[in-house]
C-alpha cells in the first residue's frame, strides 16, 4: 500500500509519496488514490522528496493526475532528485511539470 502525505499550504494541495519508488504498482494507486483529490484545482504540488526513482508509470500517473485537473492548472514537482530530472529532461516532460524546491513556494507562487 502507498502512504500518502496530504495537507494544504497556501490554497494548494502538496502530495507527498511516502514511497522510495514510483514504480508500476505505486503509480497506479497514486493515480487512484489523487485523482478525485486534485479534480477541480488549479495548483497541485507533488513532493518526491520520499521517491528515489520513477518509471514510465510513474510518468504516465503525472499526466493522468494533470489532465484530472481544469484547463490551465498547474501540477509542480518539489524536491525532484537527479534520476527523475534526468528522466523527465529526457522525454521533455520537464517542460510540463515545473520542478521547484521548496513545496511550500510552489504552492505561494
Amino acid at each position: 500500500m502507498l502512504h500518502l502525505r496530504v495537507e494544504q499550504r497556501n490554497g494548494a494541495l502538496v502530495v507527498t509519496p511516502l514511497a522510495p519508488r514510483l514504480d508500476a504498482e505505486a503509480a497506479l494507486e497514486l493515480r487512484t488514490r489523487v485523482a478525485a483529490l486534485v479534480r477541480g484545482r488549479q495548483r497541485v504540488v507533488l513532493s518526491l522528496e520520499h521517491v528515489a526513482s520513477m518509471d514510465g508509470s510513474g510518468l504516465a500517473a503525472l499526466i493522468a493526475l494533470l489532465k484530472t485537473m481544469p484547463p490551465g492548472g498547474e501540477l509542480r514537482l518539489a524536491h525532484a532528485g537527479a534520476s527523475i530530472r534526468a528522466l523527465l529532461a529526457r522525454t521533455r516532460l520537464d517542460e510540463l511539470f515545473p520542478e521547484v524546491d521548496d513545496p511550500a513556494a510552489a504552492a505561494r507562487e
